[in-house]
């Protein structure tokens, strides 16, 4: 277990990375892209140095927070230097660096990005996400038998992974019996007006709450943003602080959006339960921002082992931090 300064140093790096996936998704891939992932390494190296002899589980989230960011530079290399696609919902081009990198710029990232998912891989053999990072890494490297194990495997840790499923699909290794997914993608639920859809029980081995809040990119465009805590308490106070945070009436802005931010507590093997927060919000008496009513929220930690501090997950499409 971590202590409190380790603790904040691997919270403050999977905040990075999460502001990294904000570059990835909305403002292409500039260089703006590489200051969050410097930022990532830094914090990751000071919790490694602060960290107690024997902490297994900080090892491991340091191991997977060093592959997400491993990935993000590779992908970073393959669409800003290269100029190739690399594509969030399949992944990039199988022998994509033996056809559009001649010159090799990639090779050393794409290497780094197999070395950090193998240690990943090594400190924690549940985590879904890792298997994804180093699909990607070997299909980019023209590894087409080890991708098609390591996309195996993140679909047999997670049989919901559609990116994984994708990715077979087009190296023609799809399990035989496999049926082609519905569209479940959070995305779809903003371009085609659909309710996102969240798996009928709860996310791995680990207990958590998942805060899914919809915000604005620009005037004709929204997204949501998935953030992990470790109870629905925390992820109360952090909806507080966004209640009125842009100078307007938040009460007001919420009215006009089905579901703005909700709350998801996840455990394992248990029905996930969703609060709808926006129809919570209440005035304050005092005259001060609104407030989420908590008084049906269960406000103590989820059942199960709690999710380690800065630990990011794959969830459906989307990685969470």
């Amino acid at each position: 277990m971590a202590d409190s300064v380790v603790r904040s140093l691997l919270i403050r790096a999977s905040r990075s990375l999460c502001d990294c996936e904000f570059w990835v998704r909305h403002l292409g891939w500039e260089d703006g892209a590489l200051a969050p992932l410097a930022e990532t390494r830094r914090l990751c190296d000071e919790a490694e140095q602060k960290s107690a002899p024997g902490d297994a589980e900080t090892a491991a989230t340091l191991a997977v927070l060093r592959s997400t960011a491993a990935g993000f530079a590779l992908r970073h290399s393959v669409i800003s230097r290269v100029d190739a696609d690399f594509d969030d919902e399949d992944g990039p081009d199988l022998g994509g660096m033996g056809e559009y990198d001649p010159e090799g710029l990639t090779r050393p990232l794409a290497e780094q990005a197999v070395r950090a998912a193998r240690a990943a891989l090594d400190a924690d053999p549940e985590d879904a996400l890792v298997p994804l990072q180093l699909g990607h890494a070997l299909t980019w490297s023209g590894d087409r038998d080890g991708a098609v194990e390591a996309y195996r495997e993140a679909l047999l840790r997670d049989p919901g992974e559609v990116c994984a499923d994708a990715c077979l699909r087009h190296l023609g290794a799809l399990p035989a019996g496999r049926a082609a997914p519905g569209r479940r993608s959070w995305d779809g639920a903003v371009m085609w007006g659909e309710r996102p859809h969240v798996s009928p029980t709860g996310h791995g081995s680990h207990a958590f709450a998942l805060l899914r809040v919809l915000f604005p990119i620009d005037n004709n465009n929204e997204d949501h943003r998935f953030l992990l805590f470790a109870s629905a308490a925390e992820a109360c106070d952090h909806a507080d602080a966004l209640l009125g945070s842009d100078g307007t009436d938040p009460a007001e802005d919420l009215a006009d959006e089905d579901g703005a931010i909700v709350l998801h507590l996840h455990r394992p093997g248990r029905p996930i339960v969703e609060y709808d927060l926006t129809g919570r919000v209440r005035p304050a008496p005092d005259g001060g921002p609104p407030r989420v009513d908590r008084s049906d929220v269960p406000l103590e930690a989820p059942a199960g082992p709690p999710l380690p501090a800065g630990r990011p997950l794959r969830i459906d499409t989307r990685t969470c931090f």
